[in-house]
């Protein structure tokens, strides 16, 4: 059969630059955020493009299609574990039937990114806590530790982070896919204004040493949002990259 792979994210946490290269390896059907369709339509606030595009609007519609696409092809999916929480914990069968990767960032870079964009964002939108509770899910449904890709680590050691992550997912590991022309996958457009830096990219970039902290630090609300979701960053950070398989 052919396999899925599932990459849960919180927002601003370099998983797009991530599922880039599976667009790049070409081996996979690349869904981007599919479940997002269950939590925004065109008259969210969110920041968005054209979210009337033929994707399903519920959770049962959007796990049968991938499900389809499974028949079909292998299947790597990204998205937001906050976007479908509350019936992705209740649904072991499909947790358990897919491999589950999880990836992290620090809260205070991921912050000050989402705000730059989204100044409006609710604080479970930061995502850490949804993200953890998936993971826990996982852990139990399974009794391994899933695989924890650390944003930082990606950024500054693309190649030995994806070896291990290939390793892990038991993927040939393939070069050749961690470069590629600055363009936006047709998968994006729905969320393009999210991704500028991705779809400008042509490779995976180390992030920037001169992170200015002071439109954390100088606003109550986003050390609010810091203070709320470090626990749990820190918490599936000490398994960074330590799933097995």
């Amino acid at each position: 059969m052919n396999r899925m792979i599932g990459l849960w994210a919180h927002p601003r946490s370099r998983s797009t630059i991530l599922e880039r290269v599976f667009i790049e390896r070409g081996d996979f059907e690349v869904f981007h955020e599919p479940f997002s369709h269950m939590a925004f339509d065109e008259q969210s606030a969110i920041p968005h493009g054209d979210l009337n595009c033929g994707m399903p609007r519920d959770y049962d519609a959007i796990k049968a299609l991938l499900r389809d696409a499974r028949q079909r092809a292998h299947v790597f999916h990204k998205d937001m574990a906050y976007h479908c929480l509350t019936p992705l914990k209740a649904d072991a069968e499909f947790l358990a039937e897919q491999q589950n990767v999880f990836i992290v960032r620090d809260p205070a870079r991921a912050i000050v990114s989402h705000h730059a964009i989204f100044p409006q964002m609710p604080a479970h939108a930061i995502g850490h806590q949804a993200l953890y509770e998936v993971f826990c899910e996982v852990r139990r449904l399974t009794g391994k530790t899933p695989c924890v890709i650390n944003a930082e680590n990606l950024a500054s050691h693309p190649e030995t982070t994806l070896r291990r992550l290939c390793d892990h997912l038991q993927l040939d590991f393939l070069p050749e896919a961690l470069s590629w022309n600055a363009r936006c996958p047709e998968q994006w457009k729905a969320w393009r204004s999210w991704h500028k830096d991705a779809e400008n990219s042509t490779t995976i970039m180390p992030d920037s040493a001169d992170f200015d902290p002071r439109p954390l630090h100088d606003n109550p609300h986003l050390m609010a949002y810091d203070q709320l979701h470090r626990p749990f960053y820190e918490r599936m950070n000490q398994f960074t990259e330590q799933g097995q398989p």
